[in-house]
């Protein structure tokens, strides 16, 4: 992997923009072509494998949190266990993710963590970074099936009407649904887009409703499971018609209390790194991380044992996982995460972010990558 440096299209701004993405210039430049990152096949090769085995470790270590009743070690509340372990057991139906990777020093991809649920940078990893390559580096691939992947999942799905929900609150969240809606709609499917609070229950019918009094068969969500489960309705979920995508089931997955598990179970994996319920075996360098936090929120790196960085958020009282420090300085003084798309279980896209702090959030930099 190679980081180059490029001049960015004169009147980028408005080419990302048709393309969806009209968030690039919050907090501090959330899209950058003044460079690109440059890989073989061969490495994406690497990568795609290491993807597919992470995923079934993933798989393997959710199959054993049910089996030996381990919900506390992923900060799931007794409560809501009847629900995930219907849905597992159920195999609910799911459609994407993405795994965050950082190299090595040794070319290694580490995994930071798993965005099982409600992943965001769709829009820059498909259509805007696929039409950036097109246009400056036409000679060179990509790794980016994402969109078609998406539109073939949706076909299979076995479903006519999909409503598309979230919570109103971020330009990035609603434009990322519509773009998402229209990918339903390209699959031959019905979409509605409805913001999460317009959801109904009636219990007649044992579905959840729209505000026209229309039976949800099938929500897709931008809307996370541990927000979700806190909710009142959340009381109707066992006795529901309505399949929720992600399901229930992936709240497992998405915890990072599943870091300190993978490496219990699986630490011969190369690609895992040692993390803990607690930092003692870490020594005096680790990050920290809130189960359910997202965008870097209450993330905490420590070097030498003094805070190097810190970041603040809403999920400071949740469990916390300490993960091994990952690192690299190869690229300019940057982190240079890979968000490896995953669509069905298979690798299908990549789309980079870089910072030049030690913590990525959601307003890195996303910069296009090309494959030689």
């Amino acid at each position: 992997m190679i980081r180059r440096v490029i001049h960015p299209r004169g009147d980028w701004q408005a080419r990302v923009e048709a393309g969806g993405l009209t968030w690039h210039g919050e907090g501090g430049g959330c899209w950058n072509e003044g460079a690109f990152y440059e890989f073989t096949e061969a490495e994406l090769g690497r990568i795609r494998t290491t993807a597919r085995e992470v995923y079934e470790l993933h798989l393997l270590a959710a199959a054993h949190v049910v089996r030996h009743g381990l919900w506390s070690r992923l900060g799931v509340h007794e409560a809501d266990v009847p629900i995930l372990k219907a849905s597992w057991e159920r195999q609910d139906w799911s459609l994407m993710g993405r795994f965050d990777f950082l190299l090595d020093e040794q070319g290694q991809a580490k995994l930071i963590e798993f965005n099982a649920e409600t992943a965001l940078s769709v829009i820059e990893t498909g259509p805007v970074q696929r039409k950036w390559q097109q246009e400056v580096m036409p000679g060179y691939g990509q790794f980016n099936e994402l969109e078609k992947s998406l539109v073939a999942a949706w076909r299979r799905c076995g479903r006519q009407h999909v409503h598309c929900a979230w919570r109103p609150r971020h330009p990035e969240t609603a434009g990322t649904l519509r773009y998402l809606a229209g990918l339903v709609r390209e699959a031959g499917l019905r979409a509605t887009v409805m913001a999460m609070h317009s959801l109904g229950w009636d219990a007649g019918r044992g579905s959840f409703v729209d505000c026209d009094g229309e039976p949800v068969d099938c929500c897709y969500k931008l809307y996370p499971w541990d927000w979700m489960l806190r909710e009142p309705f959340a009381r109707c979920l066992m006795d529901s018609q309505t399949v929720f995508v992600e399901p229930a089931w992936r709240l497992m997955l998405s915890s990072k209390g599943m870091l300190a598990l993978l490496w219990e179970l699986f630490s011969d994996h190369p690609a895992l790194l040692p993390a803990y319920a607690d930092a003692d075996r870490l020594g005096a360098s680790f990050v920290r991380k809130p189960f359910f936090g997202r965008e870097g929120n209450n993330v905490c790196v420590v070097e030498n044992g003094e805070v190097a960085e810190e970041l603040t958020g809403e999920c400071g009282d949740q469990q916390q996982v300490y993960q091994a420090r990952v690192v690299n300085g190869g690229y300019t003084g940057r982190q240079a995460q890979l968000g490896v798309w995953m669509v069905g279980g298979e690798p299908v896209a990549l789309g980079m972010r870089e910072s030049e702090r030690l913590i990525i959030t959601g307003d890195s930099a996303f910069v296009p990558h090309v494959v030689r």
